[in-house]
């Protein structure tokens, strides 16, 4: 009981980065192993463990919680990779690498400069732009194969995907999501809309997200320990709670075998549309 009253007391004391260490771990560990779940293929799971660290957060202390979601996300892609790895589709995440890499030295030039309520508004924003952007592709889709009994859904989606990959959408797309997970950590949703856009099959797009996720996770480790925003003691944490993630991956499998793209993207655009408005607000 002492022992108990003390740590409540320690922990009570701790302002600052350190406060991770102490504040909801339930919460944290949780958002690890769904963490896990979501790079396995189990929709929206990502997502809300990624949301988590945000929801969370004590008011004024958003960027030292979200400062451990590179680490532990580093962990998680790695692991899912470690499985799907010959699944992914190299050239597409080739030609994006280097354009996510320009958007997260952009995000953390913009990160200092910008309140934290402005960030949660700015995301809210290009979240209710890039459902509304899907939504209304798929309403065109929906539309061309009732006016034209010859149009077929895999022509429909074999033009969208064409439409996708050309070099200047996938550029804005991967300079958007550099930017978005510096500043939120929450660049998730966007990547599932483009990749699943692209025409990938769930192995595919799980291999693929992966892959991207690690290397721009690698290179947001590195931007916030350079930054000094990430000591050691923070940095150990988020290993501790990705660590979590492997177990995630695993109870995914079987799930991941039963959900097909089409129901994926639906799911993702009800999450983009709830952390669109719970940002907001």
């Amino acid at each position: 009981m002492l022992a108990a009253m003390l740590y409540s007391w320690y922990a009570s004391m701790i302002t600052g980065p350190e406060l991770v260490l102490t504040h909801a771990l339930g919460y944290q560990y949780l958002s690890g192993f769904m963490i896990g779940m979501g790079v396995g293929g189990v929709v929206g799971a990502s997502t809300l463990g990624v949301a988590m660290f945000s929801l969370v957060a004590p008011e004024g202390y958003l960027m030292e919680f979200t400062a451990i979601v590179p680490v532990v996300n580093c962990i998680s892609n790695l692991g899912t990779i470690s499985v799907y790895l010959k699944h992914a589709n190299w050239a597409l995440c080739w030609r994006m690498w280097p354009w996510i890499l320009g958007g997260i030295v952009i995000g953390t030039g913009l990160l200092p400069l910008l309140p934290e309520t402005h960030l949660r508004r700015l995301t809210s924003v290009i979240y209710a732009c890039v459902l509304a952007q899907r939504i209304y592709e798929k309403y065109n889709e929906f539309k061309a194969g009732k006016e034209d009994d010859n149009a077929t859904p895999e022509a429909a989606k074999q033009s969208i995907a064409t439409y996708y990959q050309q070099t200047w959408v996938m550029a804005s797309v991967a300079v958007l999501c550099g930017v978005i997970t510096v500043v939120t950590n929450n660049s998730g949703p966007i990547f599932n809309i483009y990749l699943l856009a692209c025409g990938l099959d769930m192995d595919q797009f799980v291999a693929s997200r992966s892959v991207l996720m690690a290397g721009k996770n690698v290179a947001k480790v590195v931007a916030r320990i350079t930054a000094g925003g990430l000591s050691w003691p923070v940095f150990l944490h988020g290993v501790q709670v990705g660590c979590m993630s492997f177990i995630g991956i695993q109870v995914a499998k079987p799930i991941k075998r039963r959900i097909s793209t089409e129901f994926y993207m639906y799911f993702t655009w009800c999450v983009l549309a709830c952390t669109a408005i719970k940002m907001w607000n």
